[in-house]
């Protein structure tokens, strides 16, 4: 992939309570799991890159989606400057995907440039009813956190910089998109909720990876997972504890 190597940190910005299955298909029942809110810092040659920017305060969460908590160094401008992050010096946010969790704050970043996939924007916009929620979408009388973002829209992968792309990796979401980014430990794929927990990857006796319960198109959420197979050395999932066991990949 190109000559660059980039460094990435991920920040927790509060932990959600989420029943197992919907993050891993058919496994658990009636169990739950514990997962952070994830924001990722990606730094390398001169560029600045958060791919999604985390979710609402805890009252809303809790009221609306799930149960979430969060400490105080977990707000989303102390997790960012414990890391020595200044949000006005971004110069790129990247929206995986345009669920509530993943496009709060966006405010934060005021001088950075916002990219998602046009079918991500399009779909968000009146999802199928049973998705409105987790979209915040007009429908539900809520305003969409985005609703001030002037982004980018992109249509498919798209070359960031050297040593930086993004996928377009439809299956969690119509336009769910993944960076792809070049370190010096090999070339890591920030999964988003395509793959929310290390569980995932890891497969079952059918076979592996495991998809969650949420999704746009079942087909094409297995081609984003053999492609991401293809293309990745480590892959970094969207939701899971054991991510923050390592403060910075790369």
């Amino acid at each position: 992939m190109g000559g660059t190597h980039y460094t990435i940190t991920p920040l927790s910005v509060g932990t959600l309570t989420i029943e197992r299955p919907q993050f891993v298909w058919g496994q658990g029942w009636g169990t739950e799991v514990l997962c952070p809110v994830l924001m990722f810092y990606v730094e390398g040659g001169g560029l600045r890159v958060m791919v999604d920017t985390g979710c609402s305060d805890p009252d809303w969460a809790t009221k609306y989606h799930k149960p979430f908590v969060r400490r105080p160094d977990e707000e989303p401008a102390r997790a960012l400057a414990a890391v020595g992050v200044d949000p006005a010096e971004i110069d790129v946010v990247v929206a995986t995907h345009l669920h509530w969790d993943h496009c709060y704050n966006q405010e934060l970043f005021a001088n950075a440039r916002f990219l998602v996939q046009r079918r991500e924007l399009q779909y968000a916009a009146a999802p199928h009813p049973i998705f409105a929620n987790v979209y915040e979408a007009p429908v539900t009388g809520m305003t969409p956190p985005y609703s001030r973002t002037k982004f980018d829209v992109l249509d498919g992968d798209y070359d960031l910089a050297d040593g930086f792309k993004l996928v377009f990796a439809p299956g969690h979401a119509p336009g769910m998109q993944c960076p792809l980014v070049s370190t010096a430990r090999g070339t890591y794929y920030i999964a988003g909720d395509n793959a929310p927990l290390y569980e995932n990857l890891e497969g079952n006796r059918f076979g592996r990876p495991i998809p969650g319960m949420i999704y746009a198109d079942l087909e094409a959420y297995y081609e984003s997972f053999r492609r991401m197979d293809r293309l990745a050395d480590h892959v970094l999932p969207g939701h899971d504890m054991k991510v923050l066991d390592q403060a910075r990949y790369g």
